[in-house]
């Protein structure tokens, strides 16, 4: 295993955000993409992390991605909206659309903005939770580069399409996340341990040729050939092509096979689509009563005796939540391979990575 130091957060965060500035970002889009970055490694999702800041500014760099895109939000009916990102940060994009739909929430109970032009917008479990943090039912999703095969193929089609969906916390209980993707795992984890020389398990991924794969390869070339398999099976193939419907063909933009990969293709610009609706609490009950309801809810699910091998039944989310509430305490760590990464990235940025 490769050895791991650990950084403050806002140390982590500092280095973003000087990244991007250094990579031509404007300072308020450097700001939200450094935020939303370092809330993964807080969380433990270190594979959305700072690791993507060397991504990010590379395609910055080489006109990959518009390091000052001129955002533009169209209101299309009552509680619909089109948001523009114009080859930007995708986490400058979905940062705004869910601003948006917040606000058609808040107004008609309901809001939904599609996002059109956008780029990789890291883990999506941040958006979700700005709409819970106002009182909401937040989700939203997005497709992706091919990295899945479909139920019953062997070559890959659609991106691992992740889903994520937020509500309010009760006034006893954490606040309800539940962020996946819909294949078997995140393709980056595949790819981390590939880079990393670890072994993955059975059910994960495929070779080129279909087989079970359970060494994936270190280098880009053949990682690129590495496929994921849909979780569930049939049923999170059925998820995955509905996100894709909602993501490709309901914006305009390229799907699966046609989307551009973001680690392997440095000649064209990438041009994703996302999907985030919000609903507002008090358009059906007063947010008050809503509380006490899971506060309800979750103390009976938290009382279900746990099966062999398991010490307590867990809120989908709560794993990330104490893992935050550590990682702000003790520091985010990072792996040798990534530290090697970062640091070289700064030194041709002139931003020095923390030691």
């Amino acid at each position: 295993m490769s050895e791991q130091k650990t950084y403050p957060a806002s140390a982590l965060r500092d280095f973003a955000r000087a990244a991007l500035r250094a990579a031509a970002c404007p300072h308020e889009h450097a700001q939200i993409t450094a935020e939303i970055l370092i809330e993964s490694n807080l969380r433990g999702v270190d594979t959305h992390g700072v690791f993507l800041c060397d991504n990010y500014c590379r395609r910055l760099q080489r006109g990959l991605m518009n390091p000052r895109p001129k955002l533009t939000f169209e209101k299309t009916r009552a509680a619909t909206g089109i948001l523009d990102g114009d080859r930007g940060l995708g986490q400058v994009a979905t940062y705004h659309a869910m601003t948006h739909a917040i606000e058609l929430a808040k107004a008609g109970g309901v809001g939904v903005v599609a996002v059109r032009n956008s780029n990789h917008f890291g883990a999506a479990a941040y958006y979700a939770q700005m709409a819970a943090r106002q009182g909401c039912l937040g989700m939203l999703w997005s497709h992706g580069e091919s990295d899945v095969v479909p139920f019953g193929g062997k070559r890959k089609f659609f991106g691992t399409n992740p889903i994520c969906f937020a509500a309010p916390a009760g006034y006893n209980t954490p606040m309800y996340t539940a962020d996946m993707a819909t294949s078997q795992v995140a393709f980056g984890k595949i790819r981390a341990a590939g880079l990393a020389g670890k072994e993955i398990p059975a059910g994960w991924a495929l070779d080129k040729d279909g087989n079970v794969l359970t060494h994936p390869p270190s280098q880009a070339a053949e990682l690129a050939e590495v496929s994921a398999v849909p979780m569930a099976g049939a049923k999170g193939y059925g998820v995955s092509v509905f996100i894709e419907l909602t993501c490709s063909a309901l914006t305009g933009m390229p799907f699966g096979p046609h989307i551009v990969r973001k680690f392997d293709n440095w000649q064209q610009q990438a041009a994703l689509g996302h999907y985030v609706q919000v609903i507002d609490v008090e358009a059906f009950m007063p947010l008050d009563a809503f509380r006490r309801n899971v506060d309800k809810m979750f103390a009976e699910l938290k009382a279900c005796p746990t099966a062999p091998g398991f010490d307590e039944v867990l809120l989908p989310g709560e794993p990330e939540l104490r893992t935050q509430a550590r990682r702000e305490r003790e520091g985010c760590p990072i792996p040798s391979e990534v530290h090697q990464l970062l640091s070289d990235l700064g030194a041709e940025l002139g931003v020095e990575f923390p030691e």
